[in-house]
């Protein structure tokens, strides 16, 4: 995860945190003052992509969803978060790491890099075989389906729900190269460095 800014992490600290102490929200029996601390400031690193909007729903739900008073796992805190508002790509561990290293430039000459990435959005742990296999099919139909949009963007037939879906094909894939590239970086400085 990339290291969140300090004002990001004050919102989530106000809006969420602060918000949940206010409503008399109190700590797991058992966990010390230092636990908690350290758990709140996870969560004020890890929601701190979320929207203001976002953050003061999520504060309230958590407390209308929590019937003995006490502060739910930092778990329980994510899943509800993830429910309102996804973190960006970039802040998912599972889809740099996997991008950024062997796996990304072979899904890349492999013509599946773009369909790698949605998958890995979608499912928070590393592909399997059978995986691999619906990666690779739904990039040869994405394949086509691009050929067939631009076909029809060359006749100007194409319609708005053509276009909408080669633009978001071509986000996603420009998303996934630059994390590709951003592998392909480190590795280089790594090798100069050595």
């Amino acid at each position: 995860m990339s290291g969140a800014k300090a004002e990001d992490r004050a919102r989530v600290k106000a809006l969420v945190v602060d918000r949940l102490d206010q409503a008399g929200m109190a700590r797991k029996r058992g966990v010390s003052a230092a636990v908690h601390e350290a758990t709140m400031g996870r969560i004020c690193e890890r929601l701190a992509y979320m929207s203001d909007d976002n953050l003061m729903t999520l504060a309230e739900t958590l407390i209308d969803s929590v019937p003995d008073g006490v502060w739910p796992s930092e778990l329980v805190i994510r899943e509800f978060a993830w429910a309102l508002q996804q973190p960006p790509a970039a802040d998912r561990r599972i889809v740099t790491s996997w991008l950024a290293s062997i796996e990304g430039p072979k899904a890349e000459a492999g013509g599946h890099l773009v369909e790698l990435y949605r998958w890995l959005l979608k499912h928070p742990r590393p592909p399997l075989a059978m995986d691999l296999r619906e990666i690779r099919d739904q990039a040869q139909d994405n394949a086509r389906r691009c050929e067939l949009i631009r076909d029809r963007i060359d006749r100007e037939t194409a319609n708005p729900e053509d276009r909408g879906w080669l633009e978001q094909y071509l986000r996603d894939q420009d998303a996934a190269r630059a994390l590709v590239d951003a592998g392909r970086g480190q590795k280089g400085d790594e090798g100069t460095a050595a």
